[in-house]
């Protein structure tokens, strides 16, 4: 099965006839990555998740705006026994001028939409790179927007259909100044059939503002403060003296001594806030659902790396210490303090296969 999605590929690439006249841009991006999560609290399991993945898409403009994206993405984990332990067509119509960008298909989804990580944890970076619905951004001088929907699952009688839903609005009415509003909705449902369990939804989102500006011989500095609230549960039977509403002051403070390296600090503060698509850490209800703590305390300390290298390449390295309510660690014993640390490396490359003959 796996050969399949690239033997149509290829086909693609070597039909005489295939798109005549239209220019044809065969790009290419190559993952590799690494993250460790050392967590032992009830809150959020530790993971190694080590790994590769690529995209290889036919991309053609039929006319200035408009671009069609044909392709297949893979991913394989270091270790298993699978050629590819995962293949997903790459099938989109993308509408894209300076400013604006609307995608039907396969969405862009770096840096999860620009979700903040209560509301969508940062290893939805690896675990889901490739989502599929309708998308819009819109990118200007004093403000930027993403809108989007993306189907998970479809709705048959053994299952409720699933999607997912948000978006990521920003003005910023002077340069040092970002006012900010987040959202992220999770629906399980379906009007076909029920599947034997009642239609749930969970929702997560709130008010933010961005502080930012040089600083005299340290470099770069910021600090966001966003108030977050959350309701409902995508559990169709949850303990029936569980609050369905919630909420949470999310505070972060980043110093940048030079570009692409920050040090970073984060404070949560929760009452009852739950968004299942987010990092658990925040959340009330733990990866057990019989663990529930109202009050939430959460701190996390960090350095990140993120940049380009020579060629175009991407790499993101990150280095995390997270303290947990002040459980006690076992990684590292005798303190309340977990870690977790992440590299990824990103390699595109491209090729023209057929340019447009204006003749």
């Amino acid at each position: 099965m796996p050969a399949r999605p690239l033997f149509v590929l290829l086909s693609l690439l070597w039909c005489p006839g295939t798109l005549a006249g239209q220019e044809v841009m065969w790009k290419n991006l190559v993952t590799v990555y690494g993250d460790n999560t050392e967590f032992f609290t009830p809150y959020r399991e530790g993971e190694t998740i080590l790994g590769g993945q690529f995209f290889s898409t036919l991309a053609v403009r039929p006319a200035r705006p408009y671009t069609i994206q044909v392709g297949v993405f893979g991913d394989v984990r270091w270790g298993s026994a699978e050629f590819l332990d995962r293949v997903r067509p790459v099938l989109a119509f993308r509408y894209q001028t300076g400013h604006s960008l609307g995608v039907i298909g396969t969405l862009e989804t770096s840096r999860r939409h620009g979700l903040l990580e209560p509301l969508a944890v940062s290893t939805l970076e690896l675990t889901r790179p490739i989502e599929y619905g309708l998308q819009w951004r819109e990118q200007r001088p004093h403000w930027d927007a993403e809108v989007f929907i993306n189907w998970q699952a479809l709705n048959t009688p053994t299952q409720r259909e699933v999607f997912d839903y948000g978006w990521v609005l920003r003005a910023r009415p002077v340069r040092q100044v970002s006012l900010e509003a987040q959202f992220h909705g999770l629906h399980h449902g379906g009007q076909l059939f029920s599947a034997g369990v009642p239609v749930t939804n969970n929702a997560g989102g709130g008010f933010g503002v961005t502080l930012s500006d040089t600083i005299p011989k340290l470099g770069f500095g910021s600090i966001q403060l966003y108030r977050l609230t959350s309701s409902g549960n995508i559990d169709p039977d949850p303990p029936a003296n569980r609050p369905r509403r919630g909420r949470g002051t999310w505070v972060r403070g980043g110093l940048a001594p030079r570009r692409g390296l920050e040090l970073f600090g984060i404070y949560w503060r929760g009452k009852d806030f739950l968004s299942q698509e987010g990092d658990n850490n925040y959340n009330s209800v733990g990866w057990l659902r019989d663990v529930y703590r109202s009050d939430r305390r959460y701190l996390e300390l960090g350095l990140l790396r993120r940049g380009r290298l020579d060629g175009g390449v991407e790499l993101d390295a990150e280095l995390r210490f997270h303290r947990i309510d002040a459980e006690p660690s076992i990684a590292i014993r005798g303190t309340s303090w977990e870690y977790s640390y992440r590299l990824v490396v990103r390699t595109p490359f491209q090729f023209v296969l057929r340019s447009l003959d204006r003749s």
